[in-house]
């Protein structure tokens, strides 16, 4: 999150997608690697420490220490990694063997439009879409925010930005929107948009490994001037302080204001549930600052305190662990991990989730 172009993964990136990974593995050797490359590098991890206490932590080491001495397999010391770091957090975080394949993403975004009420199915696209729920209803779904969807998502808003205004009532679907970059959700505050939005920024733990973000960005091929002086800067300040945290931008607090308040939609309603994390929740605390927004479904998933995840490779180059390199100054008055942010309007288990859509427009039709 935070609109730097960083390696972000979706939360608990320990996936293995239900394959099977038959390679052996000293689970024993890679958890005190892991353990102590994490203990150096993580944003978050003084900052639970001191809320759960040494001893809490000892006690929780001593477990797994004598757990993974029994573990001679990859994907037992994955899961044994991932029940591990849930000390810390329930998300960003992440633990594989190297030979392990991930599951690759090939959706691509589309914009579909229909008019047909019944033909409305959350389930029928993997993409972002715009279509027409009824004659005052707008449904927009967005399943990422990840930021090699940015330019489609914001091509279904521009080619539907006409139809979106000139409804009273609009429903943005983020259910099992993981996360991704801030940047993805530019084009959607506007329409929402009725006072200024305040946004609290972060600060980067620097170390020797974390820094190397801004390397990385640095070496990209055709990155224009004014961001390379910008990242120049964030290494060179970050490099000057090991150990500390840094606060890049120029201030703790932003505030963001368009020049237009639209008059339609009226009302938006966005559809959450658990899988929502990281970005998503970054655009869910801007979007109800908006009077015209209502939140429904169920609570998320809360992984967006301790954010902006980067990875280490052991020295033997058997693992790899995903990290968190920032913190929020939201810290401590507002905390969104291992709590989510609650929805106005609770959807009880009564209701199927292909139900949701219907059941959100019906109470919207009245407003």
């Amino acid at each position: 999150m935070k609109k730097t172009k960083l390696l972000l993964f979706l939360a608990l990136i320990i996936v293995v997608g239900g394959r099977s990974f038959a390679q052996e593995c000293n689970c024993s050797l890679a958890f005190k690697w892991a353990k102590q490359a994490f203990e150096d590098n993580d944003a978050g991890f003084q900052y639970i420490l001191d809320q759960k206490g040494s001893e809490a932590y000892q006690i929780h080491n001593n477990v797994f220490q004598k757990k993974v001495r029994r573990i001679t397999n990859a994907d037992s010391c994955m899961l044994a990694m991932r029940q591990w770091a849930k000390f810390f957090r329930v998300g960003h975080f992440g633990f594989i063997v190297n030979q392990s394949q991930p599951i690759k993403n090939n959706s691509v975004l589309d914009n579909k439009t229909t008019t047909n009420k019944k033909a409305v199915n959350p389930f029928a696209h993997s993409s972002a879409y715009v279509q027409d729920y009824d004659s005052s209803t707008v449904y927009l779904r967005i399943p990422t925010f990840d930021s090699k969807y940015k330019k489609e998502i914001d091509s279904v808003i521009h080619a539907n930005l006409n139809k979106i205004l000139s409804k009273k009532n609009l429903v943005i679907d983020i259910s099992d929107n993981g996360g991704g970059d801030d940047a993805s959700f530019d084009e959607i505050l506007p329409i929402l948009y009725t006072n200024p939005i305040s946004m609290v920024t972060v600060t980067r733990l620097s170390t020797k490994n974390n820094n190397k973000i801004w390397e990385d960005q640095l070496a990209q091929k055709n990155i224009p001037e004014v961001w390379r002086k910008y990242y120049t800067h964030y290494l060179d300040t970050l490099n000057a302080n090991i150990g500390k945290f840094i606060r890049l931008r120029d201030r703790d607090v932003y505030i963001t204001s368009y020049n237009t308040k639209h008059p339609l939609p009226q009302n938006v309603g966005i559809m959450i549930n658990g899988n929502n994390g990281s970005t998503a929740e970054q655009f869910l605390l801007a979007a109800k600052q908006s009077k015209k927004v209502k939140l429904f479904g169920t609570t998320t998933m809360g992984e967006l305190d301790i954010s902006n995840m980067y990875s280490i490779i052991s020295p033997d180059k058997k693992y790899t662990l995903w990290y968190c390199t920032s913190k929020s100054l939201r810290i401590p008055d507002y905390t969104i991990d291992n709590k989510g942010i609650a929805p106005d309007f609770y959807i009880d288990r009564s209701i199927p989730r292909e139900k949701w859509l219907s059941y959100v427009a019906g109470i919207m039709e009245d407003w």
